[in-house]
């Protein structure tokens, strides 16, 4: 039997891709960290997809909407700091200076529905995993031949009882707000090194529901810091005069343990057991990256 560990787009392209029997996966939803949300009639994922080179989508079922890329920067010398001062580089979805426009992947809802289509995906996760067979929480045993971990690293390791000390990472409290068009904003992008800000970054889409603007609104977390309130955060828009309590509809928030990956294991796992994707190679993939070492996995 072929196992795979995690639900989200690098668990599911791997078992169209190995043939597996079945997936287990932890969150009551799947998708990983682009699982989404209906607001609205639309579907909206919690993390915007930004990918930075489209041509590398052809063929594999993805589309994206490009924008001109207009930032607004505050105090941008502390910015890397602020966000991870441990990672040797940002991601390519953090890096703006990098891209020439903004590039965001349109139908990730649609594209993750599709994948788990005919999959079986069993909503449970390893507590015990040795070279033959895996103990799940809900007291079930699966043995098998291959397992394919996407999943956190972190876990894993800790399973397999090898030292995952080295493994660090930063957790990110994600705003998707729907607000108002008040009036026009000559940014889309708002950059924050300001230690005063709670939050980082600002997306702001304006076309995705008609008559209101999109924000998707990141503030970065030490794992040995006290979560961020939202009502903290929503009082700094306010007081940068980015959107007022007054203009927001709606929002959603979605905090992600393991989202900015740093620090590399020194144990080697099982023969029979492969990490794969993001967090299980724990690499800051953006999708193209995901989907590009899925296929050679």
């Amino acid at each position: 039997m072929i196992i795979i560990i995690g639900a989200g787009i690098a668990g599911l392209l791997l078992s169209k891709r190995v043939n597996a029997d079945l997936i287990l996966e932890e969150q009551p939803v799947i998708g990983g960290v682009f699982a989404s949300d209906n607001v609205f009639g639309v579907d909206l994922p919690y993390v915007l997809p930004i990918i930075n080179n489209p041509m590398k989508l052809t063929n594999i079922g993805l589309s994206y909407i490009e924008y001109d890329l207009k930032i607004l920067y505050r105090k941008y010398d502390y910015f890397k700091d602020k966000i991870c001062k441990f990672c040797d580089k940002l991601p390519t979805w953090l890096n703006f200076d990098l891209m020439r426009k903004l590039y965001v992947v349109r139908n990730i809802p649609d594209f993750i529905a599709t994948l788990s289509k005919n999959v079986r995906i069993v909503k449970e996760y390893p507590i015990r995993i040795d070279d033959k067979k895996i103990i799940t929480n809900k007291g079930n045993v699966y043995k098998y031949t291959k397992t394919y971990n996407t999943g956190s690293l972190k876990k894993m390791s800790k399973l397999l009882g090898l030292d995952n000390s080295n493994l660090k990472h930063k957790s990110v409290l994600t705003l998707m707000i729907l607000a108002r068009k008040e009036y026009e904003r000559d940014w889309n992008v708002h950059l924050s090194g300001d230690t005063a800000d709670s939050f980082s970054v600002i997306i702001r889409l304006d076309n995705i529901i008609k008559d209101l603007d999109l924000y998707y609104v990141y503030s970065f977390i030490d794992t040995n810091q006290k979560n961020i309130d939202i009502d903290r955060i929503i009082l700094d828009l306010k007081r940068r005069q980015i959107i007022s309590l007054n203009e927001i509809v709606a929002f959603r928030s979605k905090l992600i343990s393991e989202a900015l990956l740093f620090g590399e294991i020194n144990d080697k796992m099982l023969p029979n057991v492969i990490n794969c994707g993001r967090l299980g190679e724990w690499k800051n993939y953006d999708i193209i990256e995901t989907i590009s070492r899925i296929q050679n996995c």
